[in-house]
C-alpha cells in the first residue's frame, strides 16, 4: 500500500537531492488542464526532464531516475508528451500523489527511410515539425495529420489511438515499433526495449540498414492506451506523397442519410472510399461560419439556431474525404463515386489542385475586403446570396481542411471549440484552457450500418435537446469495418450550470451508447469515472500485462480502467 502522502515541497526537495534542477520542476498550472472532470486529481507537481546527448545509451537516463524514485518514494508517474489531447483529458493524472512527467524535451527525429517510408519520433515531436522535416527532406512522404493544432504530439495521438484524414488514418495500426522503458519491480532496474523487429535499424559491415519485417512476436500493441511503460519513441509508416490529389464534398438531405451509410460501407470496403471520411450535420458547418462571424449567434436556443441553418442553406450533412494516388486511379475511383452518388441522386463536387488554387487567390485580398464582400452577402434579402455568402465564408476552412488531408498541420479548427466562447476569440492562436472553454469528445463506435448510425445518433441528438446542447455530430469512417460517431460537446467553463448540464449529458450519452454496445474509441479523463468492466463483457479476461511489466503500479495508476481491473488497483 501507499503510505507516504507528498506535498510540493517534499516532492521537490526529493527530486532536488537525487541531481535534478530547480529549473525542471514547476507547480501544476491549475488553468492547463484541458477539460479534466468531474474530479480534478491534480498531479503535486510537473518534472520536465532532458535528453542526455553525451551516450546514446543514457539518453534516457533521467527517465530511468525519476521511475526508480518512484518505485522506492511510493508515488506515480503519469507521463505526457505535449498536453494537448483536447476534448480527452490533456495532461491530468488519473490519481493523486502523482507526478505529472513532461516529455516535450525529446524532439528527436531520427530514422527517415524514403525507401521503405518510416521515420522514428520522440514524444515531443510536434505534427509541425514532422511536417517541416518531410518537407525539407525532399517531400518524398508525408505524415497522416489530424485536425488537432500544429502543436500536438504526434506520439501522444498514436498512443491514444488517434486518426488523421489520408489512407493511412488509423494511427494505432501504423506503429513499426515502440522503444519504451517498462519500470520492473522495486530491486530490479527499468528495461529498455522495442516492442517489434520491424521498423529497427542495424549495422553490418559499417553500413545502416532497417529492416521491413518482424520475426517472433509483435509486442507493439501493449503501448496502445496503455499505462504499462513510458514510451521514448515510436517509428511509424508514413504515406508516399501522391501524385494527384482530388477532396470531395457531398451534400445530401437528412432523408438520405441511411442509405448513404449503406452506400459508404460498400464503397469504404471496395477502396472507392479510401481514406477516413466525414459526413458532418449542419450543426458542425453553422460553427465554422459562427468562427467567422461570430455576431450571427444571438441566442444558443434550438429554434434560433434552425432558423440560421434555414437562413443560410445549410445543407443537412456533408460527406467529404480526399482520393490519392495515380491520375488513372482517381479517374477510376471518381467514376466510380459519381456511379454509386447518381443512384442516390446526389452530386459531388470535386476539388483538385487547379480550384484550390483559384479558391486560394479569391483569398488574396485583403481580409477587410473579403469580410466586407462576405458579410453584404449573408446579410441580402435574397436567400440564394445569403447561401452563396455562406459558402465564401467557409472558402479558409475549406482550404485548411484540404492541407491537412495533404499532411499540413493547422490551428483553424481549435476556434471550432469556441462555439459557445465566441467573444473570447482575439487570439490568432486561441488558447482554450487560458479561456475556460469546455469541450468533450466523444465517438462510440460501431459497424458502418445505417442501423447503427440511427441508434447512436438518436441518442445524441435527445440527450443533448434534453440538455439544451447542440449537437455537432461527425460520422468517420474510420476503417472498411468501422465508424466512429463523433460528437463534440462545447461549453463555457465559468458558467456553472452549462457545464454542469454539459457533463451529465455526456455521460448519460457515453453510458446509453455503451450498454448498447458502443463504445467509445478512446477512452477521456471523465469516461474513467463512469465506464466501467461491466460495459465490456468478455467471454474470458484480457490478459494482465501490467502486473509483469510495472508491479508497483508507477504509470498513471487508474488509466484505462475500463480494459483490466488491475489497472485500478492501488499499491
Amino acid at each position: 500500500m501507499r503510505t507516504q502522502i507528498f506535498g510540493f515541497n517534499k516532492l521537490k526537495n526529493l527530486l532536488l537531492e537525487s541531481g535534478f534542477l530547480a529549473s525542471q520542476i514547476y507547480a501544476v498550472d491549475n488553468d492547463d488542464a484541458h477539460f479534466t472532470y468531474p474530479e480534478k486529481n491534480s498531479a503535486i507537481l510537473v518534472l520536465k526532464p532532458y535528453p542526455s546527448e553525451s551516450d546514446e545509451s543514457s539518453r534516457y537516463i533521467e527517465i530511468i531516475r525519476v521511475i526508480e524514485l518512484a518505485k522506492c518514494n511510493d508515488f506515480s508517474i503519469h507521463p505526457f508528451s505535449k498536453g494537448a489531447n483536447l476534448g480527452y483529458g490533456g495532461q491530468e493524472p488519473y490519481d493523486p500523489n502523482c507526478v505529472a512527467l513532461d516529455l516535450s524535451a525529446f524532439k528527436r527525429i531520427s530514422g527517415y527511410k524514403k525507401t521503405s517510408g518510416q521515420i522514428t519520433v520522440e514524444p515531443g515531436v510536434s505534427q509541425e515539425a514532422i511536417s517541416e522535416y518531410l518537407t525539407i527532406n525532399g517531400g518524398v512522404h508525408i505524415h497522416d495529420t489530424t485536425g488537432a493544432p500544429k502543436f500536438a504530439s504526434v506520439v501522444g495521438n498514436y498512443l491514444e489511438r488517434g486518426f488523421g484524414h489520408t489512407p493511412m488514418a488509423e494511427h494505432a495500426k501504423n506503429i513499426l515499433h515502440a522503444e519504451i522503458i517498462t519500470p520492473n519491480n522495486k530491486g530490479e532496474p527499468p528495461s529498455h526495449f522495442v516492442t517489434s523487429t520491424d521498423g529497427t535499424s542495424f549495422e553490418i559491415n559499417g553500413k545502416m540498414l532497417s529492416r521491413t519485417y518482424s520475426i517472433g512476436p509483435d509486442l507493439t500493441g501493449i503501448v496502445i492506451q496503455n499505462n504499462v511503460a513510458i514510451v521514448t519513441s515510436l517509428t511509424i509508416k508514413l504515406l508516399k506523397k501522391p501524385d494527384c490529389f482530388v477532396a470531395y464534398f457531398i451534400p445530401f438531405k437528412k432523408d438520405d442519410i441511411e442509405q448513404m451509410i449503406d452506400t459508404c460501407a460498400l464503397l469504404r470496403k471496395q477502396n472507392t472510399i479510401h481514406s477516413a471520411a466525414h459526413i458532418g450535420n449542419n450543426m458542425k458547418t453553422l460553427q465554422l461560419l459562427a468562427v467567422e462571424f461570430p455576431e450571427l449567434i444571438k441566442s444558443y436556443s434550438y429554434d434560433e439556431l434552425d432558423k440560421l441553418i434555414h437562413k443560410f442553406g445549410l445543407d443537412d450533412w456533408t460527406l467529404s474525404g480526399g482520393m490519392y494516388g495515380t491520375q488513372n486511379q482517381i479517374n477510376a475511383h471518381t467514376k466510380d463515386l459519381k456511379a454509386a452518388m447518381k443512384k442516390l441522386g446526389v452530386k459531388p463536387l470535386f476539388i483538385d489542385e487547379k480550384k484550390l488554387r483559384f479558391i486560394k487567390k479569391t483569398l488574396s485580398l485583403p481580409d477587410s475586403l473579403n469580410n466586407a464582400l462576405v458579410k453584404k452577402l449573408i446579410t441580402s434579402d435574397s436567400r440564394i446570396l445569403r447561401k452563396i455568402g455562406a459558402k465564401l465564408a467557409l472558402r479558409k476552412s475549406l482550404l485548411e481542411l484540404c492541407k491537412i488531408k495533404q499532411g499540413i498541420p493547422s490551428n483553424e479548427f481549435l476556434r471550432t471549440i469556441y462555439w459557445r466562447n465566441l467573444h473570447k476569440l482575439e487570439d490568432s492562436v486561441p488558447n482554450p484552457s487560458k479561456d475556460k472553454v469546455g469541450l468533450l469528445w466523444g465517438a462510440p463506435c460501431s459497424e458502418i450500418s445505417s442501423k447503427n448510425f440511427k441508434l447512436i445518433t438518436s441518442i445524441m441528438n435527445e440527450t443533448c435537446k434534453k440538455y439544451d446542447l447542440e449537437c455537432p455530430i461527425s460520422i468517420t469512417l474510420i476503417n472498411e469495418r468501422t465508424m466512429e460517431c463523433v460528437l463534440s460537446l462545447s461549453w463555457d467553463r465559468q458558467k456553472e450550470k452549462e457545464e454542469e448540464q454539459a457533463l451529465v449529458c455526456y455521460q448519460e450519452i457515453m453510458l446509453k451508447c455503451a450498454s448498447m454496445g458502443f463504445l467509445q474509441y478512446r477512452m477521456s479523463t471523465l469516461s474513467n469515472h463512469f465506464l466501467n468492466r461491466q460495459h465490456l463483457p468478455l467471454p474470458i479476461e484480457l490478459p494482465e500485462l501490467k502486473s509483469c511489466f510495472d508491479p508497483c503500479n508507477v504509470i498513471s495508476p487508474s488509466k484505462y480502467q475500463l480494459v483490466s481491473k488491475n489497472f485500478t488497483k492501488k499499491n
